[in-house]
């Protein structure tokens, strides 16, 4: 046998599996102890403040559950005081139109009124034919215009008025100022005939030449027998806007 020989060793280790389930449960354990200790020191300390943070939620929705309630009050009585709003603005504007017509109606009656004194009065009204109004009204022709001219004459004249009435009107066409004879203006005839022995209202139908713009119309009545009468309206004070 050999000195330098390498001696060759035997190691003999005992085999405990019992050993390493007793190390596993005792790192179970730990962990599970260390787990306890975080949930009593989260309890101790962060649940109190959870529980008053849960509180102030909790206040919070029952404020914003009464701000909505008090939204919609709101709303709805905003909404009842627009409607209300809008039926006392019919409501005025109802009354404005009745009396507007009222207006109107008194007007109408103290014309008619005046009309017929002036027929009853010899000594205040000048012998002869007089022109008691003139109304022209639009059509749905822009050109074309309706007209009323009403003629009277006193009652104790007590006899037939006849004649003649020469209608002109006076206007501007472009830059120019010109003056339209019952011809120009769409008339038959020369002229708009009359007959009557207390009062007559003459209609007519007049129209206008393209971009004109009147401005007056000129009366002449040529009673048969009597004196003429010249009369002329301003265009803006006979032309009446819709139907009165």
């Amino acid at each position: 046998m050999r000195a330098n020989a390498p001696t060759r060793r035997v190691l003999v280790v005992n085999d405990d599996p019992g050993k390493v389930w007793r190390q596993r449960l005792l790192w179970t354990s730990l962990w599970l102890a260390s787990l306890g200790a975080t949930y009593f020191v989260l309890r101790s300390t962060i649940a109190p403040q959870f529980a008053d943070l849960s509180h102030e939620v909790a206040q919070m929705r029952q404020a914003l559950h009464t701000a909505d309630a008090g939204k919609e009050q709101l709303q709805r009585e905003l909404s009842q005081h627009q409607r209300g709003e809008q039926v006392a603005e019919r409501a005025n504007q109802e009354l404005q139109s009745a009396l507007a017509t009222r207006q109107e109606e008194i007007a109408s009656l103290r014309n008619d009124l005046g009309f017929y004194q002036r027929l009853m009065e010899g000594g205040a009204q000048q012998a002869g034919v007089s022109v008691h109004g003139l109304v022209v009204r639009p059509t749905d022709d822009p050109r074309a215009f309706q007209f009323a001219l009403t003629l009277s004459q006193n009652l104790k004249r007590n006899r037939q008025a006849s004649g003649k009435v020469e209608i002109s009107i006076t206007g501007a066409n472009g830059q120019k100022s010109v003056r339209l004879g019952w011809s120009e203006l769409g008339g038959s005839g020369s002229n708009v005939d009359f007959s009557f022995k207390y009062f007559q209202t003459l209609p007519g139908l007049i129209m206008l030449p393209e971009a004109f713009r009147p401005t007056a119309v000129r009366l002449r009545v040529l009673p048969e027998g009597s004196a003429a009468v010249e009369k002329e309206f301003m265009w803006k004070d006979v032309v009446i806007q819709g139907d009165t």
